[in-house]
């Protein structure tokens, strides 16, 4: 195994670990839907994603999540958080890829926009796709599983919880990955430009 092929598992390894250690620090932001927590995880995530791919980024991805299933609850109901947390973060990061893919070589003021619409695009998509994925696969499942009683239909917990969860959850860390992304232009656009060359 070549050095570029260490060190890029290497960069996913350690990128994993820093996204799972966020993922212990989420909280909740809607009352009655304690269960939907917002965390930072996609951060480290979407800069693998940028150095080296949607395939390192899905990686990394399911690295932490695997990670939080060991460490913490390997129920199936655990599954199911994480599993949903994995389908959000793709829905979220892969538009605000390749929304700056073809301009990490320009400044960062012609980065912004591309940057602003990825996370726009990103945030509409992960609302829309989660919404439709927990109402008719997750939510079901879900509700079988847990052991107690649940008064509000799946139609309402979408519409009050799922739905405007993943509307603020993308504003929230999209304001966090815009600050920490200005922050690490000069070496994101080198370790681009050695991967695109290599």
């Amino acid at each position: 195994m070549g050095n570029k092929n260490v060190t890029r598992l290497v960069v996913i390894a350690m990128m994993a670990a820093i996204s799972y250690v966020l993922l212990l620090f989420s909280f909740p932001i809607l009352p009655g839907f304690s269960f939907l927590k917002i965390d930072f995880a996609n951060v480290p995530i979407l800069i693998t994603m940028l150095v080296y791919g949607p395939g390192a980024g899905a990686v990394t991805t399911a690295v932490a999540g695997l990670l939080d299933i060991v460490t913490k609850d390997s129920s199936m109901v655990g599954v199911i958080g994480i599993i949903a947390n994995f389908l959000a973060t793709m829905c979220f990061a892969l538009p605000i890829y390749y929304s700056l893919k073809k301009h990490m070589d320009q400044g960062i003021k012609q980065q912004a926009r591309f940057l602003v619409r990825g996370i726009i695009l990103g945030t509409v998509l992960m609302a829309v796709f989660m919404s439709l994925t927990n109402l008719f696969i997750l939510l079901p499942i879900y509700f079988m599983l847990v052991s107690f009683q649940i008064s509000i239909s799946t139609l309402n917990m979408v519409l009050y919880g799922v739905l405007p969860f993943n509307l603020i959850k993308g504003v929230i860390v999209g304001i966090a990955t815009g600050v920490i992304y200005a922050r690490m232009v000069p070496w994101l656009q080198s370790r681009f430009q050695a991967v695109k060359h290599s």
